[in-house]
C-alpha cells in the first residue's frame, strides 16, 4: 500500500518490484483519446471528462494511482479525490504524470492492438 496521496514514479516502480497489485488510471481528454500510441502496461484508460460515470470500471481491492497525459494536470488531483470521495480509500496522484512513469522506465504496452508502429504523429 502505498501511503502518500501523491506519490512518485520511483515510488510506484518500487511497489510492482515487490509484486505489489496496483491499477493505473490512466486519465486522457476525450478529444485526446486516441492520440497516444501507449499506456502504462495494465492501466485502466478513461477520459476525465466522464470518469464520475465510469466509476464501476474501476476496482475497490487495490491501490489506485492516477496518471494524467501532462505534468501538473489538476485533473489528476480532481479524480483522485473523487474516487475517495466515492468510498476508494488507497488512491494516489503520480506526480509528474504520464511523462514520468516513461522517465522512470516503467512498463508500457499499445493502446490498440489497431495502432501500427508506424503513426503518424503531427508535430
Amino acid at each position: 500500500m502505498l501511503k502518500e496521496f501523491e506519490v512518485t514514479a520511483e515510488a510506484v516502480k518500487e511497489h510492482m518490484h515487490h509484486g505489489d497489485p496496483l491499477l493505473i488510471v490512466e486519465l486522457c481528454h476525450h478529444e485526446e483519446h486516441d492520440c497516444g500510441l501507449f499506456k502504462a502496461r495494465g492501466a485502466l484508460r478513461l477520459e476525465n471528462e466522464t470518469l464520475e460515470q465510469q466509476l464501476t470500471k474501476i476496482p475497490r481491492n487495490r491501490s489506485i494511482v492516477v496518471v494524467t497525459e501532462y505534468p501538473g494536470e489538476e485533473s489528476g488531483t480532481l479524480a483522485a479525490q473523487l474516487l475517495l470521495k466515492n468510498g476508494w480509500s488507497d488512491v494516489h496522484k503520480l506526480v509528474g504524470g504520464f511523462d514520468a512513469y516513461l522517465e522512470a522506465g516503467l512498463p508500457v504496452e499499445p493502446i490498440s492492438k489497431a495502432v501500427p508502429a508506424t503513426k503518424i504523429m503531427w508535430l
